[in-house]
């Protein structure tokens, strides 16, 4: 099947890169259509196209429009994979074996994807698909399928995990950490691109004096995050860290920048009883469609109005119309939202001295069981409704 369809159990429904082609969306929301745009438009939408595609078993205008996505992304594999398996489904082996040869050139992974993938099975009989399957697997052992370590932090106790099946971990926890006062959870989604533990393991000797864990992944792709990414964290993963002691793992919250704050809202929207807060830096309540980007509306579970949010964002970021939008619906609706405007800012990472002592403060309102009160919607903030 094409890459990124809808998984099983907690997903996200898209295959979440950079967040550049919601960003041209959300300045065309805002009236500044362009070239860039437009192509950005256009990808979408032929991506979404691709998948209903291959579920009406259309392979040949499948691989018609995956020609087209090759040339608005050349750089981006899974287009190329896609073409592959559309070629692959019409017994055009040749053609085929080379589109796959060009999207794992480009860096397409997981291997274990490609060699499952049923839509290649014509394919894995000949040579140059093992050698496919081989150039994957160096690019996992070479390249952001690594594993990423770290050094001792004073003040923090360490536990690493490898789960079967699931995403290998590392956990930061305060080392007086008990069954009876047990550090609550804090995990990381890291963004497009890069872990960014260097940025953030650094935090938890803060978190741990507060009473709380951080969870963060050593070994995966970083360049997105996909549904098969998101099942194995939170089925595989998230239940083994729970049997570590002196841990509270039920309700965790969930922290992410860019892309992986994007993948924080949609698993939160899919589910929103069972996480205990987000903590998002550059990230906005949007869906792609095929005609663009949706601002999403309050999942209609009372649970979304009980789900405490700290919320930063740039001013000068596309995304914080969205935000502008939203904050005086959500907060009239109950839901504790605390959201920062950063001034002269704009799609960036946003935690400097301040904003940290601003999350300190709502992690340990939190930890008092004193969530942050949605405070009154600005009077003076024209409403604006979802689109």
């Amino acid at each position: 099947m094409p890459f990124a369809r809808e998984q099983r159990g907690i997903s996200v429904s898209v295959r979440l890169r950079s967040l550049a082609v919601v960003l041209a969306l959300l300045a065309g929301v805002s009236g500044a259509a362009g070239d860039q745009d437009e192509r950005a438009r256009d990808f979408v939408r032929l991506s979404e196209g691709v998948h209903k595609l291959f579920e009406q078993r259309d392979y040949a205008t499948a691989a018609e429009v995956c020609r087209k996505l090759v040339h608005l992304a050349p750089g981006d594999p899974s287009p190329h994979y896609n073409l592959a398996c559309a070629l692959a489904r019409l017994g055009k082996k040749e053609e085929a074996l080379a589109a796959l040869e060009m999207a794992v050139f480009k860096g397409f992974l997981p291997a274990e994807h490609i060699e499952r993938d049923e839509d290649l099975a014509a394919l894995r009989s000949e040579e140059r698909f093992a050698r496919c399957l081989d150039k994957a697997r160096e690019n996992e052992r070479m390249g952001g399928m690594g594993y990423e370590p770290a050094e001792e932090i004073k003040g923090v106790r360490t536990v690493e995990g490898s789960p079967e099946g699931g995403l290998r971990y590392r956990l930061r926890m305060s080392p007086s950490a008990t069954a009876e006062r047990p550090d609550r959870l804090i995990v990381w989604l890291h963004p497009a691109g890069g872990s960014m533990n260097q940025a953030v393991e650094p935090l938890s000797e803060r978190f741990a004096k507060l009473g709380y864990a951080l969870l963060v992944l050593t070994q995966k792709d970083w360049r997105f995050w996909s549904g098969p990414d998101v099942e194995k964290l939170f089925t595989k993963t998230l239940p083994e860290v729970a049997k570590v002691p002196g841990l509270r793992a039920e309700s965790p919250i969930l922290m992410g920048y860019s892309a992986g704050g994007q993948a924080a809202l949609m698993v939160w929207q899919a589910n929103p009883g069972k996480f205990g807060g987000l903590v998002l830096d550059a990230a906005y309540p949007v869906r792609q469609t095929p005609k663009g980007v949706e601002i999403v509306q309050l999942p209609d579970d009372p649970a979304a109005k009980q789900t405490p949010m700290f919320v930063l964002v740039g001013d000068k970021d596309g995304g914080s119309q969205v935000w502008r939008t939203l904050e005086p619906i959500w907060r009239r609706a109950g839901v504790p939202l605390t959201i920062r405007y950063i001034p002269d800012k704009g799609h960036a990472w946003l935690f400097g001295p301040k904003e940290l002592d601003d999350l300190a403060k709502w992690l340990e309102q939190l930890g008092a069981g004193k969530p942050p009160a949605a405070p009154e919607a600005p009077k003076d903030r024209e409403e604006t409704k979802p689109k």
